[in-house]
């Protein structure tokens, strides 16, 4: 009997072990992208709307504005914009995106022609929504004179 107590003594300090569990490897987090790395693409419009109102939709055959099937905002250059316009016409500057992230801010805007009517040569949107890969959702901080001096909303996408 006591041949048997000894050897389940000796069973149960082998099964205990050294009481240590292996950690789990942890999972890597996962990186964060900035606003200004997600807007760095050249976006042309999916719908455009003018106080509330939509001018444009990309997939309708009846637009108010036509034109906005033109318009292009190249930042695929970090620092550097293109911007076409609906009217067509083409302007050339910088762009910074807030550190926040919550607004973008096209800076020295200039043509053969000078600046888009009524900015002096800057164009502040707000960012109204986190920008993914294909889409970026923009709106003016300021009424436009090109749209009859409204506050304009653009969907963007990258194609």
């Amino acid at each position: 009997m006591k041949q048997f107590i000894v050897f389940l003594f000796a069973i149960s300090v082998m099964a205990c072990g050294s009481g240590s569990t292996p950690a789990p490897t942890p999972t890597p987090p996962t990186p964060t992208v900035s606003v200004a790395t997600l807007v760095k693409k050249v976006w042309t419009a999916s719908s455009a709307q003018w106080d509330g109102v939509t001018k444009y939709d990309k997939t309708s055959t009846s637009n108010v504005v036509q034109g906005y099937s033109q318009y292009k905002l190249d930042l695929s250059t970090a620092g550097s914009v293109t911007l076409t316009e609906f009217d067509g016409k083409i302007f050339t500057g910088s762009y910074t995106v807030a550190t926040d992230g919550l607004s973008l801010t096209l800076n020295g805007l200039t043509s053969a022609d000078g600046a888009p009517t009524g900015t002096g040569g800057t164009i502040i949107y707000t960012i109204l929504s986190t920008p993914t890969a294909t889409g970026l959702s923009l709106q003016q901080t300021t009424a436009y004179v090109k749209a009859s001096s409204a506050i304009v909303k653009l969907a963007l996408v990258n194609p």
